[in-house]
Formats: structure tokens, sequence, C-alpha cells
């Protein structure tokens, strides 16, 4: 694993802790919304709302423990600047595709962000593949 040095250890340490910090976030705020649905929600939401609302919840899941893990990646590794643009890509996917179909369940406002969302999250996954192929050939 290679060691941090001047400009990369200011990156990793501003990976880890946005991905960290929004991860544990996103963790914290998933599990809080599942409970809140699961038990004062689903009773009065439609179907359609019912499936929006556990899309959104569930994606914020997955992306939480993918912004954990690169966090966990920028601290044993060489961060570089393709993990930190994959957690930014992220933390604008979640806000944006999660943020705007919750938005659309619980006040009743356009879920228009959700598609922009949707394609920030595939651009974080992509830019972590990316990441993870260059790691793979230059960590030899």
């Amino acid at each position: 694993v290679g060691q941090q040095v001047g400009c990369g250890s200011a990156r990793m340490n501003i990976t880890f802790r946005i991905a960290g910090i929004c991860g544990a976030a996103f963790g914290l705020s998933a599990t809080a919304l599942a409970a809140i649905g699961s038990h004062a929600l689903a009773p009065s939401l439609d179907a359609q709302d019912l499936r929006r609302y556990g899309l959104a919840v569930g994606l914020m899941f997955v992306h939480a423990l993918a912004l954990v893990a690169i966090g966990a990646l920028a601290r044993t590794a060489i961060a570089g600047l393709l993990l930190t643009l994959s957690s930014i890509a992220m933390v604008i996917g979640v806000l944006a595709f999660s943020g705007s179909l919750l938005a659309r369940v619980l006040f009743d406002s356009s879920s228009m962000l959700a598609p922009a969302g949707g394609i920030a999250l595939m651009i974080g996954w992509l830019l972590l593949a990316i990441w993870f192929f260059g790691a793979q050939h230059s960590s030899r």
C-alpha cells in the first residue's frame, strides 16, 4: 500500500473525511428514515409513494456503505483525484436522487432532480472503477 506524501496527504484527508462523514450521516439518516417509513408513513402512503420512499432509502443505504468503504480506502491507499471525485459524485447523487424522491413523497414536490442524482451516482461508481483499474497497475 502506498505512502502519502505532499498533496496526496491533503487529498487523502479530504477524501477520508468527506466520504467517512457523509457515509456515516447517510447511514444514520437511512436507518431513521426506514424506521419512520415502516412505522409511521407506510399506512398512509399509496403503492407508488411507498416504492419511491423505499428506493430512496435503499439507495441511501447502499451509498452510505460505499462512501464508508471509500473513506477506508483513502485512509490506507493513495487516494488520488479519482477517488475524491468518486466520493463527491456519490454524495451529490444521494442528495439529489434520494432527496428528490423523499421530497416528492413527504412534501408532494417535484422529483425532477432524481435523474441528475442517478447520473451522479453512476459517475461516482464509474470513477471508482477507473480508480481501482489504475490503482491495480500503479501499486507494483
